[in-house]
């Protein structure tokens, strides 16, 4: 594993963009207008992201998901397969860059798998 993302939805984008950038210090290094993630400014791997709250409900219908950064995609998905693991978003490669598959945890948390595409 590269990095581990935690995800929150958010009805106030303008709010959470203040609160992480001028409270926690912390840099906007992606504003998609759907998703802000910001990174530490000593740690470049510690990070969090933001989306904006849509009328549909999230997949795990919790204000919070993670994302798991991993090398190789196509063998966590042949895994997640053998292993009968919930998988509620088949493997896609994204228009912004990602290749990625969602499972669900023994919780029922989502977990949002990828790798970046080069």
């Amino acid at each position: 594993m590269r990095r581990i993302v935690p995800n929150i939805y958010s009805n106030d984008l303008e709010k959470s963009k203040l609160f992480y950038t001028e409270f926690l210090e912390m840099d906007l290094a992606m504003d998609m207008g759907w998703i802000l993630t910001f990174v530490s400014k000593e740690n470049k791997t510690a990070q969090i992201s933001i989306f904006r709250n849509e009328e549909s409900k999230p997949l795990d219908n919790s204000a919070i998901f993670l994302s798991v950064e991993v090398s190789d995609i196509d063998n966590w998905y042949e895994r997640a397969k053998k292993e009968k693991i919930e998988i509620v978003y088949p493997i896609t490669n994204e228009s912004w860059g990602v290749r990625r598959f969602f499972v669900k945890d023994p919780n029922g948390v989502t977990i949002n798998l990828l790798s970046h595409l080069e």
